[in-house]
């Protein structure tokens, strides 16, 4: 079932409050603020497979808060600091630019095994959010699994942040991050 979700946590956090940060819940819940569009993590749907690769690489950005201009983003942190609520990442659609993969590496990769697509090809969103979701993963690579991964970071000189579909992340230079969630545990 090629089921389209939301981003799960994010979606858990807006129907009872929970992970989202308290900065970002008093913005989005401002009526008085203007230009705010909503947490990145809000506008994007992604089918099932493709949930931890993408939850991966967005990070913490899933609650960046998405504005019209830097105008609108100004006035937000001005709110922010006038009420200590904390801090807050703004992604402005007016100047942020868009990121993606040159001609000559997608070609290359289109060859590779194990290459899925780019991690903005596998998510849906609204067309007006078209710049921000290039600018956030027009240029990662989703990819099957870390041996591919590593073979495919090899072969582009590790000039693209690369993610597996279980969330093992190849940095931009070589560096590899991966693991697993931490269980919450009482006593180690």
């Amino acid at each position: 079932a090629n089921l389209k979700i939301k981003i799960e946590n994010l979606k858990e956090s807006i129907e009872n409050n929970s992970a989202m940060p308290y900065a970002v819940k008093a913005i989005l819940n401002n009526p008085k603020l203007t230009g705010i569009h909503n947490a990145l993590g809000n506008i994007l749907e992604i089918e099932e497979q493709y949930t931890t690769a993408i939850t991966t690489v967005l990070g913490p950005a899933v609650s960046n808060i998405i504005t019209s201009t830097e105008q609108s983003a100004k006035e937000a942190i001005q709110f922010l600091k006038n009420n200590n609520y904390g801090r807050a990442t703004f992604l402005p659609i007016n100047i942020l630019k868009p990121k993606e993969i040159d001609i000559q590496t997608k070609q290359l990769l289109e060859t590779l095994p194990g290459y899925i697509n780019t991690a903005q090809q596998l998510v849906a969103y609204d067309p007006i959010f078209t710049t921000i979701v290039q600018n956030q993963l027009g240029n990662v690579l989703v990819v099957d699994t870390i041996d591919h991964a590593n073979h495919i970071s090899k072969q582009i000189n590790y000039r693209y942040r690369i993610v597996t579909l279980e969330g093992e992340l190849l940095h931009v230079g070589g560096s590899i991050t991966g693991g697993n969630k931490l269980k919450t545990r009482s006593a180690l």
